[in-house]
Parts: C-alpha cells; structure tokens; sequence
C-alpha cells in the first residue's frame, strides 16, 4: 500500500455513453421488469448514516500505515429472499423477487453474499433507480462450492436487486446478503474533458499503458488487474502469472497486506484507455471469488487461484517471472494508482536490496526514484518487471509520488517469496513448479498465442479504426480479415469501415511451426443508424399524423422515443400506433412517462419480454405514428415535435449487441395558408375564381353532409369563427346582390 497523506478522491468504474454495463462472468440481457408489467412497490431496506468527514480523517492516518486504499463504508446486514424483499407470480407462472436498497448520499452501492446460489435457468441482475446501469444476468454458472459471492458498484444510492425463476423450478434460488458497501468516495467523477485533468485521480506524471512508451509492454499490461479487496471497500492491484507447467491456471501475484474477503474479491482486467489519450476503458470484464494458495509478510506477497476462468474475450495474459535473486538492469512498474486506468512508470537504473522501509536485507528491492511515472494508493500488489518482461516483485510501498519524483518504492522480491517458509502455503515454487523442475526463469503465455486490440469498436461511419496486432512469437506472416470484404497483411494496419453493419475480426499469424488465429465476433459495429420524423404541413382543428421512422443495423428489442410538443402551434396529443409499422408485433407498446401540462411524454416499444419474440433485424421504416390535434393557429407558426430527449428520457436503441443514441432528425410542424387573395374560393378551384359552384360546395357541406373542405380559410368567407351557414349568406350577397367582397386571407 502506498504511503500518501494527501490523495485524491478515488475513482473506479464508469459508464461508457450513458449505457448498460454488466459486470463480472455474466451472461448480459434486461432484467424483466424492464420489459413486462410489475408491482410498482417493492421492499425497501435503508441504510444508516455515513460520517464522511470521520472516516475521510481516518483514512489520512490509515495511508500512513501501509492500509489498502479504501473507498467505502461497509454495513453489515442479513437480507435474504425470505426474510426482506417482494416475491411476485406473473401471468405464465414465473417468479420474480426484487428488492430495494437505499443508502442516502452513496455515490454508488455494490454488495457482498454470504450465500448465493442460482437453479438452473434463474437470472440474477442488479441495477440503479434510473436504469442507466445494470450489472448481470448472473446465472447457475456463477456459482461456486463455498457459495460466496460479490458483485460490483452500481452508480447511484439505491441499488435494486432482481431475481427471476422460471415455471417449474424445483429448488428456489439463494441470494443472502452480508454486506452493503456506501462508496462515499465518488467512483463515477472523472472531470470529464477539463484540460490538463486525467479521466480518474492519479497524479498528472503517470503514463497511460497505452501510450507510446508503453508499446513494448502491451502483452505483459494484459496480466494485470484491479483488485476490489477486503470485503469490496478498498482497492488493490496484482497480475496473472505463468506456471511452469502452462497450463493457465489463473494464479494471481498480489501483496500480503491486501489480504482480506479474497473469497469475494473483484478482479477488474483490461480497465485502461485504448490509446495514449484521457478516455475511459471498459469496467466490465471482472471475474469474482479466488482461493488463497500462498502468502508470507516476510516479501509481502500473495498467491491466489481465481475462481473463475477469464474467458477468452478478456485477452487476458500470463505474466513471466524470474526467481534470481540478482538486480535488473532497469524496472517496469504496471499498475492502477487511485484506482485510475491502467498506468505504466519506469526506472532505468538497477534498484537495491533492500528490507522494508529502509535498512541492509534482501526481502525487497528498493525503487530509488522512478524516472518516467510513479506508484500510489490503489497500486498496492502490483508487479515489477524486469528488461526481460519478467516480475521480479510485487508492490509493497513507499512514499514516490508526483510530489515526490525521488522517494523510494518497495517490491517483495520474487526470489523471496519463492522459497521463502517451511511448506507450500508460505512459498511460490509448489505452486508455480510443482514438478520441482529447477526453473529460475519462465517467460509469459498467451493463452491463444495471438491478440489483438482496437482504439474504437463502435461508431457512426466512416469508422476509422487503428488496429493493433501481437504475438508472443516469431511471425512469419499477419493476416487480418476485417469483417467486411476487406484484409490486411500488416502487424498493425488502419482500416476505414464505410458500410455500415456488424463485423467479426480475425487475426491469424503464421510462425514457422503452425498458424495461430483469434477471432472476436461483432467486435465492429459500424452504424449509420437514424431516428426521423418527416415536416409536415398542417391546418387548424385537425388530427395530424406524424410518422416517426427507423434506420437500424444491429437487431433492436426496445426502442424509446421522447417528444416534446410545445411551440407556436398549440398541439394536443391524441394517441399513436404502430399499425403498418415495423415494430407492429412488439409485445410491449405504451409511454411511460406523460406530462400534459409542459407537453412531454415518452414512448418504449419492447418486442418481447423473455424472447419469445425476435428483436427487429436491421432495416429501415416506420416504428411509430403520432396523432395530434391542432387548435387555433396562425398562418406562419411553427413547431418542433423534438424527439432528441428530455430531463432523463433520451432517444435509445437497445439490442442484445449495443445500446446506443442514433443521430435524430425532429419532424417541424409548419402552417403555411392555402388561401389567396381572398376568401371564398371553397372549392378549391385552381384558377382561384369564386362563383356559383362555391356556392355549391358550401351548401353541401352544411346542409347535406357533403365534401370537407380542402382549405378552411377560403371556405370560412366571412372570417370568424367555423364554416357554417353564415359564410354562405355572406357568399351569396357577394355572388348575387353585389355584396361586400370576401376578406383577405389571412
């Protein structure tokens, strides 16, 4: 743990584009309330009161003594689906049980189970009030034999929990809580876009991994991961590493004092910026739970089994490691200092043997001063490399800052904690060379032997995209295949989609023994996806259609539309429908948000509650009609139906592959007069002559139910109020008797 009086405030995860995420092994998907009709009152349990200003003072003295960073007040609780909660039966027999949890003033909410267990096909989601972040489906492969569990922060102070069984379940779910963790430290507050600021806390010296100076090390960044400690309120960091059987056995180097709940421990990978610029990476690729395997407070290090197997998807890698107790030439430290994105500092010199603190000995090597970068509170665990792209120790502490540029660090020696002890539970080697093969050295491993990364996955098009490619072998040939027609033969090529669509990448990379190939499906999403209403022209006291059109290239499940209707032209609304649209056989169709008096309400399409129903392929046409009445109006006036959103209703497409705001074109509502010169032309006459046959057509219209006018100006002759019998009076005067003529139009 660093020692730091004065740090930051701590930031970990954040919403990319105000969209879902889902945390951890999860299997994705919208939690069924958000699709079907349910109880609108649920249980609440509450939260006690958090003493800030008490707990931020015990920090300051806690990061002087070598504590995990920590960023949240845990309440210990008991609540399970028997005793808290609101169980419900729907319609085709499945159950859902929700509960609610409401911590006033937590800047995000995550929890800690004490026994968690799911049947065969229950899903499990976790989501904030407004919806905007939902973590899960958390299924009966999330389950593990000591039936512990965690899941991540949820932005916002009321956190809802879902759990739903279907028919014919025949043992009921087990969900108990133990602990609520209060992020009193804002963990979604990144200054985004002020100058000079990074996207996180971290002092203004570090690098980000991804850029230039970090090219060299883009295989060995993807080993290490964040760590949510101590039962999930305290931060640290540690890394993947080989064994010399490679076998990919998920062990995990950390620091001893990091110790703590490990059975619940969150392990973040890959939460870094795709380039060398302050953007946010991607908090959703977590796996949870490990078993400790081997520790010592001598070298302060920590072996770990994870419980769950990052899957592919992850690019994860198997750091190297030397247990040669000899100096390195120079050292590379990859970390998350506060909790930031992924950060990668540099000491060109060899560092000293060292104990703890200071003082001959030889458990650690002593950082003199970084050269390029420093560590901080969060860093705590996390490896140092060697030129070799070896760990040779793992974070201790020290007192290098920003402030600070030539204050040392302390790593736990690898070599230490190799042999370090009488048995396998205090030592490296039984883990990492069960065999007893001698190793001293053994380089990292690719699970695929190839990788590869994007600095941007989706986007309007033209979407350019920088590819970067790596092996951790000698490549003969690259060979990419972009998805849509096109390929590469380049280690890192540039690729411009121009179409839009969804497109899977592969990369093959032939050494001289075989070829080594890694595809990611959907991995591009290349949209040129749209929401438009088309202008109209309109008339006083009609009903108006408006219709409100599609362009979509992934499938879409749910749309939501909001308007806004409020200008020059006093609109009232009447209903909608999507009759003849494309969207007709979506299951789930009504506003769930209305307010008359300011003209605002919102519309949610959903085409099915639980799949039984396709998502709307990609396409173009209508998905809504909109009718309204308009009252009075003037010649002239105008009026947006805006449907770019308002308050905390906006545009969305939701698909099981994106969700996403398109480009939005709002439909302008015009009243241009169809009358010239003046009135009386009720028969819409195109030579505009006003004679016998409009009185014809008048007394037709009032008397015998006849032809509605095309143009209630020219047909309303005397001006006031609605057609009726008075403008045929006044026509006749005009026509027969030499009467006034007809006013002007308007």
């Amino acid at each position: 743990m660093k020692l730091l009086r004065n740090f930051v405030l701590l930031s970990i995860f954040i919403l990319l584009t105000a969209n879902y995420t889902s945390a951890q092994v999860s299997k994705g998907g919208s939690p069924l309330s958000f699709l079907r009709t349910v109880k609108t009152s649920i249980h609440t349990v509450f939260m006690g009161r958090v003493d800030v200003p008490s707990m931020i003072a015990e920090d300051e003295v806690e990061s002087s003594k070598g504590i995990p960073l920590r960023f949240g007040a845990p309440f210990e609780v008991n609540y399970n689906m028997n005793n808290s909660g609101t169980w419900e039966t729907l319609g085709d027999g499945s159950r859902i049980w929700r509960l609610r949890i409401e911590s006033e003033g937590a800047y995000s909410i995550n929890l800690v189970y004490r026994n968690f267990w799911m049947p065969p096909g229950a899903r499990f989601y976790i989501y904030n009030e407004n919806q905007s972040m939902v973590i899960g489906a958390f299924t009966e492969d999330n389950n593990k034999e000591f039936e512990q569990f965690a899941t991540g922060p949820v932005k916002g102070d009321v956190t809802i929990l879902e759990y739903v069984e279907p028919v014919g379940t025949e043992v009921q779910g087990v969900i108990s809580i133990e602990r609520v963790v209060h992020a009193y430290r804002n963990l979604f507050d990144r200054h985004f876009l002020k100058d000079g600021d990074d996207f996180g806390n971290s002092g203004s010296c570090n690098n980000n991994v991804n850029c230039p100076v970090g090219d060299d090390w883009q295989d060995d960044k993807r080993a290490v991961a964040m760590i949510l400690t101590s039962g999930g309120f305290r931060l640290c960091t540690g890394a993947l590493v080989n064994n010399v059987q490679e076998d990919f056995t998920p062990y995990f180097l950390t620091a001893n004092h990091c110790l703590g709940g490990q059975a619940t421990w969150l392990f973040m990978f890959n939460y870094e910026s795709p380039n060398c610029n302050n953007i946010d990476g991607p908090t959703w690729m977590t796996t949870s739970g490990s078993v400790l395997r081997a520790t010592n407070a001598n070298s302060d290090f920590a072996l770990l089994e994870l419980l769950e197997m990052p899957p592919d998807s992850y690019s994860v890698y198997y750091a190297g490691w030397s247990n040669i107790n000899s100096a390195s030439t120079s050292s590379i430290g990859i970390h998350h200092p506060n909790g930031d994105i992924k950060k990668i500092s540099f000491d060109n010199n060899p560092p000293s043997s060292a104990n703890y603190g200071g003082g001959t000995g030889g458990s650690h090597w002593r950082i003199n001063a970084w050269d390029d970068g420093t560590t901080e509170p969060g860093s705590s665990g996390s490896p140092l490399f060697d030129q070799n792209h070896r760990i040779t120790g793992q974070l201790h502490g020290g007192t290098a800052s920003c402030s600070q540029p030539s204050a040392p660090d302390y790593y736990g020696k690898f070599s230490q904690s190799w042999s370090y002890g009488t048995n396998s539970f205090t030592r490296l080697s039984d883990w990492l060379d069960p065999e007893n093969t001698g190793a001293t050295t053994l380089d990292g491993l690719d699970p695929l032997g190839v990788s590869f990364t994007a600095d941007t996955t989706h986007g309007n098009i033209p979407l350019d995209v920088q590819f970067t490619g790596s092996s951790l072998y000698d490549v003969l040939n690259w060979t990419w295949e972009f998805g849509d027609g096109d390929s590469s033969f380049i280690q890192h090529p540039f690729h411009s989609y121009t179409t839009p669509g969804v497109f899977d990448v592969t990369l093959s990379a032939e050494t001289a023994e075989d070829t080594r190939e890694r595809t990611q499906s959907n991995y591009i999403i290349a949209l040129a996806d749209t929401l438009k209403g088309i202008d109209a022209n309109i008339t006083p006291n009609q009903t108006h259609e408006i219709i409100i059109y599609a362009r979509n290239n992934v499938p879409i499940n749910k749309f939501k539309i909001p308007i806004s209707y409020s200008g020059d032209i006093d609109l009232d609304f009447d209903s909608f429908s999507t009759a003849g649209c494309r969207t007709s056989y979506f299951e789930e169709q009504g506003s769930i948000h209305t307010d008359t008096y300011v003209k605002q309400i919102t519309f949610e399409l959903t085409a099915s509650y639980s799949g039984t129903s396709p998502e709307l392929e990609a396409g173009y046409g209508p998905i809504i009609k909109f009718y309204f009445t308009t009252n009075s109006i003037t010649p002239g006036d105008s009026v947006i139906v805006d449907i770019s959103g308002y308050s905390s209703y906006n545009p969305t497409f939701n698909g099981s592959l994106l969700i996403y705001t398109p480009d939005i074109t709002s439909p302008v509502l015009s009243y241009n007069s169809c009358c010239t010169g003046i009135r009386g032309n009720a028969d819409n006459d195109p030579l505009d002559a006003i004679n016998v046959a409009d009185l014809t057509f008048l007394v037709n219209f009032v008397f015998k139910g006849g032809d509605y006018y095309e143009c209630e100006e020219e047909a309303n002759v005397d001006g006031f109020d609605i057609v009726n019998i008075a403008d045929l009076v006044y026509l006749v005067n005009y026509v027969f008797k030499g009467g006034f003529p007809p006013p002007a139009c308007p």
